[in-house]
């Protein structure tokens, strides 16, 4: 087994090898990142849970239909509220950065950056929330459920495009004889080269199904070596053709979509509040978060086996070992840096295994069902949440106070 960089608690290593000294307590990276996302995520569901369980949202905000124009105006200052009590939290996140030395932006230009991004972000709430008011006044919720499910797809065949919205990178395509690396084929994926500064980013595979393209952090063609670039882009067209990330995004798309119908029923039911109020809005967030948190807790096992699948193909088809546990351990300390954790921490909290899990998994060719592999299953989840006026995709641990990561949650 090769050395695994950057898993140590009081120091860890950029993916271009260099040494930052970290002058935090001992502890992983990541855990003190899952202790935020446990007391960020903690507080929202409590907050929904305390919503639902005493009613709160008619006693706070009108509980009749009302004009869009009076609608949007009372959720804009809904939404500035989540924002305002959001920003602690993002305020811990960036000072956890500073802490292990992974940034070196200055607070007022992160909160420049954050605001911003919390702008874009409450923008599209809102007009999630408005479609949502309008479609199931005029249309019921079968006409919600349809538009839903048109929405998820649209915001697939636009993730990059709302990545770079939220988080103000930009991107370029490349060129062809990179882009060709991975399996040496003209039939690989277009590639696309995002300039983003966040170091967690580590970009993924967009697109709906058969209309996939790889993106890739920019700086990977300088901090890695072709072979290893070559290797990891072998694993992301190898679990697109094989299928698991259709069953990823199927997953979530099927999650998302029930989630919404069961917000809004419960809503129209239970609460006999309309939709298109301020108060059923809210309640239809509340249910939906809720919805979101088992997701959170159910859903990170499936991507756990699209990551072990994406690896085994990696492997199957020629990438050497040593390469990929190089390839693997890299990217890992960039975006978890954690060389511990248990079954039970790793399976709920983290849908990308450790790389001490990973290497187990290749070492003793552990056999995987094909139909479990679900790649990025979880986190597609959390990025189609927006749908249904979720709160938790700011919240998740790698994701707070990191606005380029709201879009694109890290990927293997």
């Amino acid at each position: 087994m090769i050395s695994q960089p950057g898993l140590t608690s009081s120091s860890s290593s950029s993916s271009s090898g260099s040494p930052v000294m970290c002058t935090g307590p001992h502890i992983a990276y990541g855990r003190m990142r899952r202790w935020l996302g446990i007391v960020y995520v903690g507080t929202l569901v409590s907050a929904c849970s305390v919503v639902l369980a005493f009613d709160l949202a008619p006693t706070i905000f009108s509980a009749s239909s009302q004009p869009t124009a009076s609608l949007a105006l009372a959720l804009t200052a809904a939404i500035l509220f989540f924002s305002l009590c959001s920003l602690p939290f993002d305020i811990v996140g960036f000072n956890i950065e500073r802490l292990y030395g992974r940034t070196t932006s200055s607070l007022s230009a992160f909160l420049a950056k954050q605001v911003a991004a919390a702008f874009r972000h409450g923008v599209i709430l809102l007009a999630m929330a408005l479609i949502a008011a309008s479609v199931s006044s005029v249309f019921g919720l079968v006409g919600l459920l349809i538009s839903s499910v048109f929405l998820s797809c649209c915001l697939l065949a636009g993730q990059l495009t709302l990545a770079k919205f939220y988080g103000g990178f930009s991107c370029e395509r490349a060129p062809d004889d990179v882009a060709r690396t991975a399996l040496e084929k003209p039939r690989s994926l277009p590639l696309v080269l995002a300039q983003a500064d966040e170091r967690c980013f580590s970009g993924g595979i967009v697109g709906l199904p058969f209309f996939e393209s790889i993106v890739i952090p920019k700086q990977w063609l300088v901090q890695f070596s072709p072979p290893q670039l070559s290797a990891e882009l072998a694993r992301r067209n190898l679990i697109v053709a094989s299928g698991g990330r259709f069953r990823g995004v199927l997953l979530a798309l099927v999650f998302t979509n029930i989630g919404v119908l069961f917000a809004a029923l419960l809503t129209t039911g239970h609460f006999t509040l309309p939709l298109n109020s301020v108060a059923g809005l809210v309640t239809m967030s509340a249910a939906f978060t809720l919805w979101s948190f088992v997701g959170l807790l159910l859903l990170p096992v499936f991507s756990h086996y699209g990551v072990y699948e994406a690896d085994r193909l990696a492997l199957e088809s020629g990438v050497d070992k040593e390469l990929l546990f190089q390839v693997i351990s890299k990217i890992d300390a960039d975006l978890e840096d954690e060389q511990e954790r248990t079954v039970a921490v790793d399976t709920i909290f983290h849908p990308v295994p450790t790389i001490a899990y990973r290497i187990h998994a290749l070492e003793q060719k552990q056999q995987i069902n094909q139909g479990m592999a679900a790649w990025q299953a979880a986190r597609y989840t959390i990025f189609l949440s927006v749908i249904g006026l979720g709160l938790l995709g700011r919240a998740v641990h790698c994701n707070a106070g990191k606005p380029e990561l709201w879009a694109m949650l890290p990927a293997d």
